[in-house]
């Protein structure tokens, strides 16, 4: 590939369309360029040079020498490219979106999606025939429906979750980033630990075009995966697959703070699945609810507080691995 292209600065200027990106970081580097790149479908290499580096050990560069090696080949070949799917949070302010007439509870809200609109990242489509006045003031109206729900949709690439785990990141956002990077995460575990109470959290689910309530209790945390995992290699969605249009779910019922430890140091490796205190289980769409409100966090980053949706947009990153 030769006279690659690219920029250079801390964001995505509109007016960029760069070959490729380059980000040299870590998860939290990551989620803030997520929406830019997505739209711009900008084939993009992970250096993972961050505290926390789960998203580039998910596609399989670990080391910096891997990602020389991916973007050498890029440079040189171009056939490691990667489409993933990325996950989206939207907020469910009821005050600011009115109910749908027929919702299956009164309250959910429903919107189109982009995908229904004529539409793209640039503005109104262009190869489209010439329009009469009414008709294209309604397409401007549902260019700017579409842009100002785009502007409420946050996009995540790892896993997005509430209750114990959001309340342990909020801790460790104060803490200096070696510590992050070497154990501060439990650091923070051992400190929210004591005086945490578990939330009552309920999950609806649709698969199929149906929604069902999937969980309605009290329980220490809820995280949904596009990818495995998390927080310097915690495997806490360790089925997830992050081109499978799925999101993988963990749930963790109330438990006594000794056994919680015990099941921490599981998730590393991935072993909690099958516990009886553990609910796991894949959905396209997720509305979650807390009471009371708490916190949502993704990929180490605060979003939003609950009542939030989290869904997918498939195949909406295309990164470059070692091939």
């Amino acid at each position: 590939m030769p006279d690659v292209n690219i920029f250079c600065g801390n964001e995505l200027d509109p007016t960029d369309q760069p070959d490729a990106a380059l980000i040299l970081g870590g998860d939290g580097t990551v989620h803030r360029h997520l929406t830019g790149l997505a739209a711009k479908q900008v084939p993009t290499l992970v250096v993972p040079l961050g505290s926390a580096n789960d998203f580039a050990a998910s596609v399989g560069i670990d080391t910096f020498e891997k990602a020389v090696a991916a973007w050498r080949r890029f440079c040189a070949v171009g056939d490691n490219q990667r489409a993933l799917d990325l996950g989206t949070i939207a907020a469910m302010a009821e005050e600011r979106r009115p109910p749908s007439q027929g919702s299956e509870d009164g309250r959910a809200w429903q919107r189109e999606s982009l995908e229904t609109l004529h539409f793209v990242t640039s503005g109104p489509r262009r190869d489209l025939p010439q329009l009469g006045p009414r008709i294209m003031q309604s397409q401007l109206r549902h260019v700017t429906e579409a842009q100002r729900e785009q502007s409420h949709i946050t996009c995540f690439a790892c896993i997005a979750g509430t209750g114990l785990d959001a309340a342990v990141n909020r801790l460790t956002l104060d803490q200096p980033s070696w510590l992050r990077g070497h154990g501060g995460y439990i650091v923070g575990l051992l400190q929210v630990l004591s005086g945490f109470r578990a939330p009552h959290i309920r999950v609806d689910m649709e698969m199929d075009g149906q929604w069902k309530t999937a969980i309605d209790e009290p329980g220490f945390l809820v995280a949904a995966g596009n990818g495995p995992q998390y927080g310097h290699g915690m495997r806490l969605a360790p089925q997830a697959q992050m081109d499978d249009g799925l999101l993988d779910v963990c749930f963790v019922r109330v438990l006594s703070k000794l056994r919680l430890l015990r099941l921490f140091r599981l998730v590393y490796r991935g072993s909690h699945l099958g516990l009886k205190e553990v609910e796991y289980f894949r959905a396209t769409r997720l509305r979650l609810r807390t009471h009371p409100v708490t916190e949502v966090f993704a990929d180490g980053e605060y979003i939003c507080r609950t009542p939030v949706e989290i869904g997918l947009r498939p195949k909406a990153l295309h990164v470059i691995v070692t091939g």
